[in-house]
């Protein structure tokens, strides 16, 4: 899978975006929905946030507990060590099943995206 970041102008303000072709039938991408789940934060501030995500998937992959949660405002994920499931915590049936190590490793790449100085011209590929 591979997923796009990128800035762009919204409502004035520069603003992170991300893209992928993997989507539903709506459209839609549950795990992008994840990244982009702002909560109406500025995304500098969602930053701590992401850290603690990926703080709980290493807690599951070192094996220091079987089974963790991380939800953000309407999107959330419950990860075992193997696997893990994206999720709409509006409408149950949007979910999306991935290995946990991508999730992981794309919630880094996003809060690296996030920590950079944003960049009109910027756009990064991560391949999962």
């Amino acid at each position: 899978m591979k997923i796009n970041f990128s800035w762009r102008i919204q409502f004035g303000r520069i603003v992170p975006i991300c893209s992928c072709e993997n989507v539903n039938s709506n459209g839609k991408s549950v795990l992008l929905s994840l990244l982009l789940d702002d909560g109406g934060l500025r995304y500098s501030e969602t930053i701590f946030w992401i850290d603690e995500g990926i703080k709980r998937i290493n807690s599951v992959l070192a094996s220091e507990c079987s089974f963790l949660d991380w939800n953000r405002e309407r999107w959330g994920t419950e990860f075992t060590l193997h696997n893990a499931r994206v999720y709409s915590l509006l409408d149950d049936s949007y979910f999306q099943n991935i290995p946990t190590q991508q999730l992981k490793e794309a919630l880094g790449a996003w809060k690296l995206f996030l920590e950079s100085t944003p960049d009109l011209q910027k756009n990064i590929e991560i391949k999962l």
